[in-house]
């Protein structure tokens, strides 16, 4: 099957609303970029373009494709095209009436309103019902479903209703009995139709009413304000048709309370239940089982350009409806299936189905254990957590996606706030040691800091020392002076006395002597005092340069110390 919807992994964020809100678990796949952030890609094999991802995407990741442009170009082109328009148009934005005649001035040919379709559907139906009244069926007209059926629940295949949906049966009215030969466009609401016509090939173009509808204001276009209306047949109670339960009221209407008819719509709701009515095993069926992928029916379908609210389409179905009886009554619809059963050969609107089952591996209990194991859950009370946050409803779910390799451990918010509680409690225990180490550090140099304070002080007393000693010095020098002035009058003494002063002499030699040792030994000394000085100096700048880093580094670790205590607190 062509792909029909994509996605834009650079606007994605990974919020998995797109894989909570598929049908499918194995359409989306779950990945981590180069970057590491969480992305979601699409699986076009395994995704039943149901459009669901694209209703719920908020960053315009999900996008789709369809025939809008081709369609318009080729009218352009001067191409003979033949249109058919859901119902569903009466509830979108536009109006009818200046649309078709808009289309009419590009060159479509002919154009039909699928409430025609829908007629010829539901007389399809009561006429097969009628000719098998124990054969349940599940109804077809929408082809996500019919998607879902053929890859994922085969078995029910042989309930699926052989009776053409509404376009469908419009494109085989069109072509074989208005002998229409020119290729037609669907103008519709659904992106999955494409899929339908990919293998009935009852239309070429399914143009949206979303594309279409954007590119008229994109290329601001006025339409005719002259309206035109649909060539064919008269319509009944078909414009009712892309409501919920349009099928069953019109079967209701034909045949009355005689069958049991059940419906569900939605994508929470409808698929569930046909993974039940697998499950009946032929048992307790209903005979009809209308179904609807979208929960507002065709009228709110994911390519509709619908911008009114739920009661605002109510009303304007219930207008449809009043039209369609508008001067009949039961009578004229008789006659209209009579006259259908004239014209009109049953088995024209049948069809058949070929099943195209999806590649799907196998998951065994040995690999949802893996899987939960992957995600840290090794307790029940882990694996019944069922937050809903990867997408799946619980984690069983999310661990059959692990098994099926289309989601990551990473996407687990249980298994990744474990993961993080545990970072937490390795970086807190660091945290406990780095605070202990911190203190046992402060008391060290606060230790070295009193060191260095006593080696100061110690070296401020050699200062005062070194300059007393300047003091001693001087009188030294003094007294030196004095006794060599001593010398010099005990030898002019000696001089005087001669002879008997020469005793004298050799004292005042040996003063003299006393006194040049004395200055020599003070001389010696005071260069050693002043070397001295220089390097206590140097020392004194050193040890007051350590004493103010130590002192520095010292307050900053007890800063540290303070801080780290006071964090403690908080995280306790």
């Amino acid at each position: 099957m062509k792909q029909l919807v994509f996605c834009d992994t650079e606007s994605c964020v990974g919020c998995n609303r797109c894989v909570r809100n598929c049908p499918v678990e194995t359409a989306n796949i779950v990945m981590l970029d180069s970057k590491g952030d969480i992305k979601v890609d699409i699986d076009a094999e395994n995704c039943i373009a149901c459009g669901e991802c694209i209703k719920v995407c908020r960053h315009g990741a999900r996008s789709y494709t369809d025939d809008t442009e081709v369609f318009l170009d080729d009218l352009r082109h001067g191409a003979q095209i033949a249109v058919m328009i859901a119902p569903a148009v009466r509830a979108n934005r536009i109006e009818l009436g200046r649309l078709i005649a808009w289309l009419r001035a590009l060159g479509a040919a002919k154009i039909h309103d699928v409430s025609l379709g829908a007629d010829l559907c539901i007389w399809a139906h009561v006429r097969y019902l009628q000719q098998h009244p124990n054969s349940p069926i599940i109804t077809q007209p929408c082809p996500a479903i019919v998607n879902y059926i053929l890859k994922y629940r085969p078995k029910l295949i042989r309930y699926l209703s052989p009776v053409q949906g509404p376009m469908a049966s419009s494109a085989i009215y069109m072509t074989r009995y208005e002998k229409i030969g020119m290729p037609i466009a669907a103008i519709s609401p659904c992106i999955s139709k494409t899929h339908e016509f990919e293998s009935t090939g009852h239309a070429k173009y399914n143009v949206t009413f979303e594309k279409l509808f954007n590119y008229i204001d994109e290329h601001g276009i006025t339409l005719p304000t002259q309206p035109s209306g649909f060539d064919h047949y008269d319509c009944a109670l078909g414009s009712v048709f892309s409501t919920p339960g349009g099928l069953k009221e019109n079967i209701e209407f034909f045949l009355g309370n005689s069958l049991s008819i059940d419906r569900a719509e939605g994508k929470h709701v409808v698929y569930r239940k046909l993974d039940e009515y697998d499950e009946q095993h032929g048992v307790d069926l209903p005979n009809v089982f209308d179904v609807l992928n979208c929960e507002e029916g065709c009228n709110m379908g994911p390519a509709s350009a619908n911008q009114s609210s739920f009661f605002q389409v109510s009303r304007a179905m219930d207008k449809a409806r009043k039209a369609a009886w508008e001067g009949r009554d039961a009578s004229y619809f008789e006659a209209l299936y009579e006259e259908y059963d004239t014209k009109l050969q049953l088995n024209h609107f049948l069809r058949s189905y070929t099943p195209m089952p999806a590649h799907s591996a196998s998951v065994t209990d040995a690999d949802i254990e893996k899987a939960y194991m992957m995600m840290n859950k090794d307790t029940d009370a882990k694996r019944k957590f069922d937050c809903g946050a990867c997408g799946s409803d619980t984690c069983l779910g999310m661990a059959r996606k692990l098994a099926l390799h289309v989601n990551i451990p990473e996407n687990c918010l249980q298994s990744s706030r474990l993961k993080i509680e545990a970072e937490q409690q390795v970086l807190s225990d660091l945290h406990r040691i780095n605070l202990d180490n911190a203190e046992e550090i402060e008391r060290d140099i606060d230790q070295i800091k009193g060191h260095v304070e006593q080696l100061w002080s110690n070296i401020s007393a050699v200062n005062s020392a070194i300059s007393g000693f300047d003091k001693v010095e001087d009188i030294i020098n003094n007294i030196s002076f004095q006794i060599n002035i001593i010398a010099i009058n005990a030898s002019i003494e000696a001089a005087r006395l001669g002879e008997v002063g020469k005793a004298f002499s050799v004292i005042a030699e040996e003063v003299r002597k006393l006194a040049r040792v004395t200055q020599e030994t003070m001389a010696e000394n005071h260069a050693m005092i002043a070397g001295a000085t220089g390097t206590m100096g140097g020392m004194n700048a050193m040890i007051k340069q350590i004493l103010d880093s130590v002192t520095s580094a010292y307050d900053r670790i007890t800063e540290i110390n303070r801080a780290n205590a006071e964090n403690s607190s908080l995280q306790i």
